[in-house]
C-alpha cells in the first residue's frame, strides 16, 4: 500500500482511527500515572543465648530457635499492614506490590514439601522512595526486636537472652523503575504503537467493507 492509498484509506476510515487512538490514549494515562518504585530486603536471625531460657532447647541445635521465630513473625504480622507473599522464594517487587511489607519464616524444602529449619526472619519492602523503603524496614526491624524482646519477659527470662543480627547491616534499596524518563520512553513507544495500530485497523476495515461490496482492493483509487 503506497503513502497516497494509505492517505486516503485514512481519510474515508478515519473513525476507526480515531477509536483505536482514543483506547491508546486511555492507556497513555496509566503510564504517565506509574511512580517509581524501590525496593529492598533484609534478614533478621535469631541467635541463642549462653545460658539457657526456660523455652531454649540445649544442645546448639540452632533448628531450635524455629518455634520462636515463627512466634515471632506471627506477632509482627498480626493486626498489621504486612503484605501475605504466598510465593516463599518470591519478591514482593516481582509479585507487582508496589507500596508494603512482608515478614515470613524461610521455607527451606521443596515445592510440595515445607521446611522451617533457619531461626530468621526475611523482611521485604517496596515503596515509591528510597527514604520511605528506608524507614519502613527500620521500624519492621525494630518490630522485630521488640515482639522478641516482649515474649521473652512474657515467660519470665532474664539475663541469658535470645538477641537479633541483622544481615546486611546496611541493605541495598534498588530502584525498579518509573521515573521522568522512563515514563516519557513508555509513553513514546505506546503512542508509536497506538499510531501504528490504528492506521492497521483503518486498512483492516477497509478491505472488509470492500469485501462486502464486491470491490477489488485497490479499485477506484
Amino acid at each position: 500500500m503506497t503513502p497516497k492509498t494509505l492517505l486516503q484509506v485514512l481519510r474515508r476510515r478515519w473513525y476507526a482511527a480515531v477509536a483505536v487512538l482514543l483506547i491508546g490514549f486511555a492507556g497513555l494515562g496509566a503510564i504517565r500515572s506509574l511512580d517509581p518504585v524501590y525496593w529492598t530486603q533484609a534478614e533478621v536471625s535469631f541467635v541463642a543465648p549462653k545460658g539457657e531460657p526456660a523455652y531454649w532447647v540445649p544442645g546448639g541445635d540452632v533448628a531450635a530457635l524455629v518455634p520462636f521465630a515463627a512466634l515471632v513473625e506471627k506477632r509482627v504480622n498480626d493486626d498489621s499492614a504486612s503484605v501475605n507473599l504466598v510465593l516463599s522464594r518470591g519478591t514482593l517487587y516481582g509479585a507487582g506490590v508496589k507500596h508494603g511489607y512482608s515478614v515470613t519464616l524461610p521455607n527451606t524444602g521443596g515445592q510440595w514439601t515445607k521446611s522451617f529449619s533457619r531461626p530468621v526472619l526475611a523482611v521485604q519492602v517496596v515503596d515509591s522512595s528510597a527514604e520511605r523503603v528506608n524507614e519502613v524496614l527500620s521500624a519492621v526491624i525494630e518490630r522485630i526486636k521488640e515482639e522478641s524482646a516482649a515474649l521473652q519477659q512474657e515467660q519470665d527470662v532474664h539475663g541469658a537472652l535470645i538477641t537479633t543480627v541483622t544481615t546486611p547491616s546496611s541493605p541495598e534499596i534498588i530502584f525498579g523503575g518509573g521515573t521522568q524518563t522512563d515514563r516519557v520512553k513508555g509513553a513514546s513507544a505506546w503512542l508509536a504503537l497506538s499510531g501504528a495500530a490504528a492506521i492497521a485497523f483503518a486498512a483492516t476495515v477497509e478491505r472488509q467493507i470492500a469485501r462486502r461490496r464486491g470491490i477489488p482492493r485497490g479499485a477506484g483509487q
